[in-house]
């Protein structure tokens, strides 16, 4: 079974070429299929004079702390919200157990 390369995979291994994360494979794979579609290559080597264009995002020297102490925040509320269940599912089974031992005495 012999797999077909596409435009779509070629562009989508582009970028890992391009930063050195590729395989030597997979360069070689790029490399020859660019070698017979060079309008691919040119739009592929077109796209990478747009990276300046698209502004990148600023966030203020803190924010990765904030972000963090949000996450944990968050974490230490999901273990709270689950120990209390879980004790409330204990309290109700023992209160359960307890019923069911009244109601065994009465009869």
């Amino acid at each position: 079974m012999k797999l077909e390369v596409t435009r779509d995979v070629v562009s989508d291994l582009w970028p890992l070429c391009k930063s050195g994360d590729a395989t030597a494979d997979s360069r070689a794979l790029v490399d020859a299929f660019l070698a017979e579609d060079p309008t691919l290559a040119e739009k592929l080597r077109r796209s990478e004079d747009l990276t300046g264009v698209i502004p990148g995002i600023r966030l203020s020297p803190d924010a990765e702390r904030r972000l963090l102490d949000v996450a944990r925040q968050r974490a230490r509320m999901k273990l709270l919200l689950l120990g209390g269940g879980l004790a409330l599912v204990g309290l109700l089974m023992i209160g359960a157990f307890v019923a069911l031992l009244l109601f065994a005495r009465a009869f």
